[in-house]
């Protein structure tokens, strides 16, 4: 069975469809509700027991592999869901609120003065479901300068330049 990263995240009921080929109901085509738990993962087996094929006596396991397609803004990494933020030069210099999204729904975050891009901030409880633990989201901020900007904001930029006094690379490990 395949699964958006949506549903394999919250969980879902499904149907799904088997022919059989043997027994009493040997060309039949059966729909089965499939339960699929909050937290599966690509690759995981959900076994249906006395859903499988007919046996001599009994019929047998049914076995459904799941494969969880990607998503196009999160990604998984065991419990937890890690999403990239764009903000902006601004927004990073002087903080902020930004909404991003979770897998259940838009929330806002905020974002403390003086982020640094692939800083990760962490929302609790808002990863993947396993049991009745939830993991963590996290953020990862990517900023995004100005593709171009006008002939007032780059005065303004560098004059900030100027006045700023903060040595980006001092920690730089070839300035040791």
């Amino acid at each position: 069975i395949t699964l958006d990263f949506l549903q394999a995240g919250r969980g879902v009921t499904t149907t799904i469809r088997v022919r059989r080929d043997q027994g009493p109901k040997a060309g039949q085509e059966e729909v089965i509700e499939v339960k699929i738990p909050a937290g599966i993962a690509n690759g995981q087996k959900i076994r249906l027991r006395g859903k499988g094929q007919q046996g001599a006596r009994t019929p047998g396991d049914l076995l459904i592999v799941v494969t969880v397609q990607p998503h196009p803004t999160f990604r998984r990494d065991g419990q937890d869901v890690i999403v990239e933020v764009p903000i902006s030069l601004t927004e990073a210099a002087l903080g902020g609120k930004v909404d991003v999204p979770t897998i259940d729904g838009m929330t806002t975050v905020t974002v403390p003065p003086g982020t640094a891009s692939g800083q990760k901030l962490r929302l609790r409880g808002k990863g993947i479901a396993s049991g009745d633990a939830r993991g963590e989201q996290y953020v990862v901020i990517k900023i995004v300068p100005p593709a171009s900007l006008s002939d007032e904001a780059r005065d303004l930029l560098e004059r900030f330049g100027e006045l700023e006094t903060t040595d980006a690379r001092a920690n730089a490990p070839w300035r040791t």
